[in-house]
């Protein structure tokens, strides 16, 4: 009987393994085996529709760049001023004091770099002499100048450059400059009759200003001052300071 006894013992002790191999496991052994890293459920994780590495920092930082729209259209208004000049080209002799005016401008322009953008810019600038500074003032086939009124409409090109000196703050510095064409056109009223000369030249100008976003990603306000004047014939330095909105489609 002892012969048989220890076979059968050492039978039974290989074969309990293999008879619960297959049973489930314990309740506590996952939390048993969690115990091991305690910063395992302090892992963040991604959140739905977000790719694993993603998060709301970098989306905010490329939001410029990459999801805004390329097109925009810009608007402006503000003040034309005009240094005191003669105009031989429109017959007129001696110095003539414009007073400040008025300018508007309209801008289609495309945002093809994150700091560089090119526009296609239509405007108007208005100026008249003032009414008691007209002593000394004549003008071609008159016996007497009255008043003086000047029309200018530039068609110009540009290239825009606005910088982040902040660091992701709400206001840009924005310089730049562009060249095409202007026409004038001087309304001039006395004796014995009104006349009106008008002149077509090449032309240039320069700008630079602030750039503010209050908010809106597809919104721009700028505050802007801007010089310009035609490259040939007769030279007549304007300057305007200039607020214009833009808008982004």
């Amino acid at each position: 009987m002892y012969r048989w006894g220890l076979p059968i013992f050492v039978m039974i002790w290989i074969g309990l393994p293999v008879l619960h191999a297959d049973d489930p496991a314990h309740p506590l052994a996952s939390s048993a085996a969690s115990l091991g890293d305690p910063n395992v459920d302090l892992i963040d994780k991604p959140l739905p529709g977000e790719k694993p590495g993603e998060n709301q920092n970098s989306k905010s930082l490329d939001m410029d760049s990459n999801n805004l729209s390329t097109f925009y259209i810009r608007t402006g208004i503000g003040l034309s001023l005009i240094t005191e000049v003669s105009y031989p080209d429109f017959g007129i002799s001696g110095n003539v004091p414009m007073q400040p005016g008025f300018a508007t401008s309209l801008m289609l322009g495309s945002q093809f770099h994150n700091n560089i953008a090119f526009e296609i810019e239509g405007g108007l600038l208005y100026n008249s002499v003032y009414q008691n500074q007209l002593t000394g003032i004549s003008a071609t086939d008159m016996t007497q100048v009255t008043n003086i009124q000047l029309f200018q409409v530039p068609m110009m090109g540009n290239f825009v450059f606005r910088t982040d000196p902040l660091a992701g703050s709400m206001v840009r510095l924005v310089a730049g400059g562009g060249a095409g064409g202007i026409f004038r056109q001087v309304f001039i009223t006395g004796g014995p009759n009104d006349t009106t000369r008008s002149q077509t030249l090449s032309a240039y100008q320069g700008f630079g200003g602030i750039q503010i976003n209050p908010g809106e990603p597809d919104l721009m306000v700028d505050v802007q001052f801007r010089y310009l004047n035609s490259i040939t014939g007769q030279s007549v330095p304007s300057m305007s300071l200039m607020g214009t909105v833009t808008i982004r489609f």
